[in-house]
C-alpha cells in the first residue's frame, strides 16, 4: 500500500476554486483519494482553516459545503492533540525565521506525531521543515 500523504488546505481550495494552474491537478488528487488510489490524511485544523477562510470572504455556505464534502472522502481526519500543540510550538520557534507559519507548524506536528512524512501543498514554506517532504501539486503523478 502507498504511503499516506497529508493534504494541505490549499489542495481543497484550488480544487473548489475558479480557473488556476493548480485547479485541474488538485481535482485529480482528490479524485485519486476518492477512488482509494491515494491514501491521504488531514487534521481538524484543515477544516477550521476552510471554514474561517470562506467565512472571511463572505462565502460561508461554500465553506460549509466544502467541509461536508471533504468529510465524505475516504481519508483520515486526525485530531489536534496536546502533544501536537507542544511540538508545533517547538517547530514554529525553530522554523519561523524560515517562513513557517503557525498553522503549518501545527500540520507538521500532526504529521510527525502520526508518522506521515509527505505533504501535498502549493505552500513552499513547508520545504523549510526537515521532518517532511513537500510535493507540489503540479509534481503529482
Amino acid at each position: 500500500m502507498a504511503e499516506v500523504v497529508f493534504l494541505d488546505v490549499n489542495v481543497f481550495m484550488y480544487a473548489a476554486g475558479g480557473p488556476h494552474s493548480y485547479k485541474d491537478v488538485c481535482v485529480r488528487i482528490l479524485t485519486d483519494v476518492e477512488n482509494g488510489i491515494l491514501p491521504a490524511a488531514i487534521n481538524t485544523e484543515v477544516l477550521q482553516e476552510l471554514l474561517y477562510r470562506y467565512s472571511h470572504i463572505k462565502l460561508s455556505d461554500k465553506g460549509i459545503q466544502l467541509c461536508r464534502d471533504i468529510m465524505k472522502y475516504p481519508l483520515t481526519i486526525l485530531p489536534i492533540t496536546e502533544r501536537d500543540i507542544g511540538l508545533a510550538i517547538d517547530l514554529f520557534e525553530t522554523y519561523r525565521a524560515a517562513g513557517v507559519k503557525p498553522r503549518d507548524a501545527i500540520h507538521a506536528a500532526t504529521m510527525q506525531n502520526n508518522s506521515i512524512f509527505q505533504v501535498i501543498s502549493a505552500d513552499k514554506d513547508f520545504e523549510a521543515l526537515t521532518s517532511l517532504t513537500r510535493i507540489d501539486p503540479l509534481a503529482y503523478t
